[in-house]
């Protein structure tokens, strides 16, 4: 009995053994085949800034939404989407997302770009003034016009065609302000210790202001002068060669968009895990934007103010031609992937 009971306990061990051989064995070849699958699929490099907005391309990514669809998709970042603009008009990267300033620009400048969707349908006071409280002075008119003010903001990108259309609409001009360009992630800083009397830019950089200063700070939004958005910029000839790529993208965004619907909460740990914020950065921004992919006719009503501000205020020579930004647009893939998303000649 002694000898039968040891002879099985060997046997069983053995076949412990062999089945854990074979089980990592399986293992091995699920994760190579899985590798060699993801190898398989088509490459394309994806340039975007490191923010919040950005959340249907991490919501994507981190999903596996790209490969759901056939694509193998590099996220390239920046510290801006003016950058990563340049970075694609250069070859550097496939594809881009900006925000629409710099594509206004670019356009005026001769550079052929493609337009196929926004990433976010609507931001609201995504870019607002934070100025250092004044208790005599709490309005926009009076908190410039009492004494002459440095106000720092982003070069070349939305939060400076906001500073244009903030000062005009609230008839402050020139002589009441000196305008300074310096980088979003220095403008808290400063604030803070008073080497400018108040910034104009985007969140998470606007809301970050805010918690340092507390009480401290007083801030002018108004969301009726401007809605920033961000773009997903393509050359022309991947317009026509690039079809299926281009519908591939759109619908894992709008894959993204309807889990960060679902599930927020997971959707802002991926957010902070991209962008490294804190959750209750996150938190305080993350209703300031509609992660829907979509194609808007605020856009081109934006791109034709924004030609006008870059002529008028030197950007590009007078005499530039504008371009016809309805050309600039290609809404044919978002159509069809979601018809509904298309809401151009809408306001």
């Amino acid at each position: 009995m002694k000898k039968s009971y040891l002879g099985a306990s060997i046997y069983r061990q053995w076949a412990i053994i062999l089945l854990s051989v074979l089980f990592i064995s399986g293992c091995d070849r699920g994760e190579q085949q899985a590798a060699k699958s993801s190898d398989s699929l088509p490459k394309v490099s994806i340039g975007i800034q490191v923010s919040p907005a950005m959340a249907l391309v991490m919501v994507a990514k981190d999903e596996g939404f790209f490969e759901q669809e056939g694509l193998d998709v590099e996220i390239k970042e920046f510290t801006a989407g003016k950058f990563a603009l340049q970075a694609f008009l250069t070859g550097a990267v496939d594809y881009a997302i900006s925000g629409e300033v710099p594509v206004a620009l670019a356009t005026l400048q001769g550079n052929p770009i493609r337009v196929v969707a926004q990433v976010v349908e609507k931001t609201t006071n995504e870019v607002r003034v934070v100025a250092r409280r004044d208790l005599k002075n709490t309005t926009p008119e009076t908190y410039f016009k009492s004494k002459k003010r440095k106000l720092a903001t982003s070069f070349g990108g939305g939060p400076e065609f906001f500073t244009y259309s903030f000062l005009k609409h609230y008839g402050i001009n020139s002589d009441d302000v000196e305008i300074i360009s310096q980088k979003p992630e220095d403008m808290p800083a400063a604030l803070q210790t008073g080497s400018v009397d108040a910034i104009a830019i985007f969140d998470p950089f606007a809301f970050i202001a805010e918690s340092r200063m507390g009480d401290e700070a007083i801030t002018f939004a108004d969301d009726a002068l401007y809605s920033e958005f961000y773009v997903l910029d393509a050359r022309p000839d991947q317009v026509k060669n690039n079809a299926e790529e281009i519908k591939a993208m759109l619908r894992a965004f709008k894959k993204a968009g309807d889990f960060i619907e679902k599930d927020p909460q997971a959707s802002k740990k991926i957010l902070q895990r991209y962008t490294k914020l804190n959750l209750d950065i996150i938190d305080g921004v993350w209703g300031n934007f509609v992660f829907r992919p979509a194609l808007t006719q605020t856009l081109l009503d934006y791109w034709n103010a924004q030609a006008a501000w870059a002529i008028s205020t030197g950007k590009v020579k007078k005499g530039t031609p504008v371009p016809d930004y309805n050309a600039v647009l290609a809404p044919e893939f978002l159509m069809g992937v979601d018809s509904t998303a298309v809401k151009l000649g809408k306001n």
